[in-house]
């Protein structure tokens, strides 16, 4: 009974050293397969990176050629606060003009000292 014992107690053995052998080939299977993800997941994050680079220098140039406008704002504004100055000016001097008009034809279109 002794060597049915070791017999078995070996063939235990190889069996257990397979199953390791084949796991332990499994898991090299993967970790190859996983660094082959991981390196296709850095290329593609790589290529994403630089296009996001390259639209956010498209967006600092457009921002930086519509600057040039912002500036002019202030400018722009003043100018439209003249104009409506000048929009009351006329308004006044038009008023002046009628009235006087109005005012000399009452009296009977002439002209007194």
């Amino acid at each position: 009974m002794s060597t049915v014992t070791e017999s078995d107690i070996k063939e235990l053995k190889d069996l257990i050293n397979s199953r390791f052998d084949r796991l332990e080939k499994e898991v090299s299977d993967v970790r190859v397969s996983l660094g082959k993800e991981v390196s296709d997941l850095r290329v593609s994050l790589g290529k994403e990176v630089s296009d996001l680079r390259v639209s956010l220098g498209k967006v600092e140039g457009s921002l930086q050629n519509q600057q040039q406008f912002v500036q002019k704002i202030p400018d722009l504004a003043e100018k439209v606060g003249e104009l409506k100055n000048w929009r009351q000016i006329v308004i006044i001097v038009l008023t002046a003009l009628i009235s006087g008009s109005v005012t000399w034809v009452i009296r009977g279109g002439t002209l007194k000292p």
